[in-house]
């Protein structure tokens, strides 16, 4: 084998070796339940309405309509965490979050899925507004708004429409200490629903 083809081939394998190493060095990729802690309910609600509550898959603004964590740097700007990520969209854990706790509440006969072929009285919609961790400064604040409608199924009427908004300090500056906030300021935001839904649907 002629000289040069053997310093060739000797760069080729010490690329490949280093391609190797660089990728046994990457981080890998991590998926996060988002989980809040439930609120303290009675085991055994007592029924409060004879009504039934349909509760609509949640919407989302397009940046946060994703499985993607998404932070920001500077105000008006947003991106992504690239080896972070939540197991399924946050609008659709958050809808079922929220069904939960309107049947662990017990305020009305019957909660179901708007979608599942129930007949309701009420209809519960939802908009996810914002959902990010505010990185700014270290460790930085999550960010979690909401924008709830309650709709007279039968009449076909508004009756009330409110924003709820919440927020708490993230543990490090990075994905994994701002999963903590996230679960914390999304249980505060649907104990708030929750509540608003109970004070506001008629009797």
């Amino acid at each position: 084998m002629k000289a040069t083809a053997r310093i060739a081939c000797a760069g080729a394998i010490g690329v490949a070796l280093a391609a190797c190493v660089s990728l046994g060095q990457q981080e890998p990729q991590r998926h996060y339940v988002l989980e809040p802690v439930a609120g303290d309910k009675p085991n055994k609600p007592v029924v409060t309405r004879e009504a039934t509550l349909l509760v609509a898959p949640m919407t989302a603004a397009a940046f946060y309509d994703t499985p993607e964590i998404v932070y920001s740097r500077a105000p008006g700007e947003r991106a992504y965490y690239q080896l972070s990520t939540w197991t399924e969209r946050p609008s659709r854990r958050i809808t079922d979050l929220l069904i939960a706790r309107l049947e662990r509440a017990g305020s009305f006969k019957t909660v179901a899925r708007a979608a599942s072929g129930v007949q309701g009285n009420l209809t519960l919609n939802a908009h996810l507004a914002a959902f990010y961790h505010d990185a700014a400064t270290s460790p930085g604040r999550v960010e979690v708004a909401v924008v709830a409608e309650l709709v007279d199924t039968t009449q076909r009427s508004l009756l009330a429409r409110r924003s709820f908004e919440r927020s708490a300090n993230a543990a490090t500056h990075d994905a994994a200490g701002a999963v903590g906030a996230f679960n914390q300021a999304t249980a505060q935001i649907l104990d708030d629903i929750v509540a608003w839904v109970e004070a506001t649907a008629p009797r």
